[in-house]
């Protein structure tokens, strides 16, 4: 079921794409569970308690949040992949403002995770900047709610499945009743929580500047090699429907490594097949579980594609990296062993190492 992808309940800051690297590294585990309220707590020596609820709420898979954390506050796949990132890169301190400062791939990585989450008003946003070109917080004061419906009302038209339309409807109404006013208006102190955290997540992946100008914030789109991933954004992405089959066809480092014009190549076995398993191979070692020795395989491939068009500039896909396995398996069939999960989906391998 495709629903809406933009997040709605959140708080000021609480997007920003390093405090996601906090909780990972920081708060939480890849095997030991424990409690949202217990995981809020260790937020709270980072954060005000309000930020850390919201940080933990977005983090799972509840209210079309990242899925960052299962429900139990264990990694996801997701997670294991922030988690390599964050140890490739040496990032380990306890200071939050080095986890605000994004390198490269840590751009890259939590802009697909965003696309993902938020693709349908990172779309509408960007549509709004090819119109105004810099967009001031009390313009979108005024606009939000109606960029908030148009989502909830394109995703309802361009729906298949007559249960999600119902669905749709009914987070449309469901948003309505929690407005503040017989007018169908947010107040003023919900909608800085509706709108600004959103937009120091797009500050933070290099996407907008933000400037104070007699104490209005004004919002611009950066200028990143040469060109304005928003609006490149917006000409791929086009609409709701054409967004949805770019991300289906995993389409999602195709899409920024043309946003942020990195003049990628594509993967080629012969050129690269080396640099992929020593970057597979790395990822594994990271990931492993200490008892079963096993790994998630989308993680494994999603840190694969990481790497790759950060460091190296190139452009591998997941189906690259499945026959870089296959083929594997062929000259040494003891070489890759696959498992299931609870569902019988082959979800988990181990690698022979050398």
């Amino acid at each position: 079921m495709i629903l809406p992808r933009f997040i709605i309940k959140t708080h000021t800051e609480a997007l920003r794409p390093g405090n996601y690297s906090i909780l990972i590294a920081k708060c939480t585990s890849p095997d030991k569970s424990s409690y949202p309220e217990n995981v809020e707590k260790k937020l709270a020596e980072f954060f005000k308690k309000s930020v850390a609820k919201y940080i933990v709420l977005t983090a799972t898979g509840k209210n079309r949040g990242f899925s960052f954390l299962l429900d139990n506050m264990i990694w996801s796949w997701k997670g294991h992949v922030i988690k390599t990132v964050l140890k490739y890169i040496g990032k380990c301190s306890d200071d939050k403002n080095t986890y605000w400062k994004l390198s490269k791939i840590e751009k890259i990585t939590y802009l697909r995770y965003f696309l993902e989450t938020e693709g349908a008003l990172i779309l509408k946003l960007s549509g709004s900047f090819v119109i105004k070109k810099e967009i001031p917080y009390t313009y979108l004061k005024g606009e939000i709610q109606k960029i908030f419906e148009e989502i909830y009302e394109g995703y309802r038209d361009i729906a298949l499945d007559f249960r999600a339309r119902i669905k749709i409807r009914e987070m449309l109404k469901e948003m309505q009743r929690r407005m503040r006013s017989k007018e169908h208006v947010y107040d003023s102190s919900t909608l800085a929580h509706k709108i600004k955290p959103h937009i120091q997540a797009l500050s933070d992946l290099g996407l907008l500047s933000i400037e104070k100008q007699n104490q209005e914030e004004i919002y611009r789109p950066v200028i990143y090699n040469g060109v304005l991933p928003l609006i490149i954004l917006l000409k791929k992405l086009k609409n709701f429907g054409k967004m949805e089959e770019i991300f289906s066809n995993d389409g999602y480092f195709s899409l920024i490594a043309e946003a942020l014009n990195l003049g990628s190549i594509r993967y080629s076995p012969k050129a690269h097949k080396e640099i992929l398993r020593q970057t597979f191979t790395w990822g594994y070692k990271v990931m492993r579980d200490k008892v079963t020795g096993m790994a998630d395989i989308d993680a494994l491939i999603e840190w694969s594609c990481i790497k790759l068009l950060s460091e190296e500039n190139v452009l591998v896909t997941r189906k690259d990296i499945e026959e870089f396995l296959n083929e594997m398996i062929n000259v040494n069939p003891s070489s890759v062993r696959y498992h299931v999960d609870g569902k019988g989906r082959i979800a988990y391998l181990i690698l022979e190492l050398r």
